[in-house]
């Protein structure tokens, strides 16, 4: 049987020994019923892990773990992936972090595109957004038993995100039409190390966007003939990117 995982910030990691959040505590005593000298394994967000045993156990919320081990770049993937999302109207960004985090992705960026149907012109309701898709992807990085909690951008508009992309990484776009090649096409015999997909919203680009992602260095690719919800394109891209690139053997 694996060992359970929990999640502590760094500044609870101190001198070989984890105390856990008051909230992944209670889970541990009331949930999981974990008692002194039960193994358990603590991630710190950042890459590394921490194996080692429960210490001390005091209700209703005190648990203390003594690590033996720790690891770094706990089941995480070689490439750092970057996935940016536009948003559209009825769109489960949620569930896109929650499958990108569980496949690997490092980063999330939602976009604000042209065809977008939705606004967060409040800075404290983008905050809220922005904290809550973070509690997703933490959930979703313990489940699929990785160290690193991606991390969760501010929504920017689509000409910011473009302004702000790594030159150096591997950028595509994902366009349904004649005029892009397939994903394996571009990929060709490369193996980059940095790689961030742009996918756009339900209703897609417009062709000024993709001219001007192509101008910024981003590759215009397809994934055929059929048209994804943007919910679905998303995880898909990036499974196809892994798999391409050898990291889901």
């Amino acid at each position: 049987m694996q060992a359970p995982i929990f999640y502590a910030p760094p500044e609870l990691i101190k001198a070989g020994v984890v105390r856990l959040p008051d909230d992944e505590a209670r889970h541990a005593i009331a949930v999981l019923r974990l008692k002194k000298s039960d193994q358990v394994i603590v991630i710190d967000g950042l890459g590394t892990a921490y194996r080692g045993m429960v210490a001390r156990v005091s209700r209703p919320k005190a648990v203390e773990v003594t690590v033996h081990a720790e690891i770094r770049n706990f089941g995480e993937p070689s490439v750092i992936l970057t996935l940016a999302a536009g948003l559209s109207s009825g769109y489960k960004f949620d569930n896109v972090v929650a499958r990108g985090t569980e496949l690997g992705v490092k980063r999330f960026v939602p976009v604000f595109t042209s065809k977008s149907k939705v606004r967060l012109d409040d800075a404290r309701r983008a905050r809220a957004r922005v904290a809550r898709l973070e509690k997703v992807a933490l959930a979703a990085a313990k489940q699929c038993r990785r160290a690193y909690r991606p991390e969760i951008s501010v929504p920017v508009n689509f000409a910011e995100y473009l302004r702000e992309t790594d030159g150096e990484s591997f950028n595509l776009i994902f366009h349904p039409t004649a005029k892009v090649r397939p994903l394996a096409v571009a990929l060709d015999d490369a193996r980059p190390k940095r790689v961030s997909l742009l996918v756009g919203p339900e209703s897609g680009f417009t062709d000024e966007e993709v001219e001007a992602a192509a101008a910024a260095g981003f590759v215009p690719v397809s994934l055929g003939g059929r048209v994804l919800r943007t919910e679905t394109a998303g995880p898909a891209v990036v499974t196809l990117i892994m798999h391409l690139l050898d990291e889901l053997r």
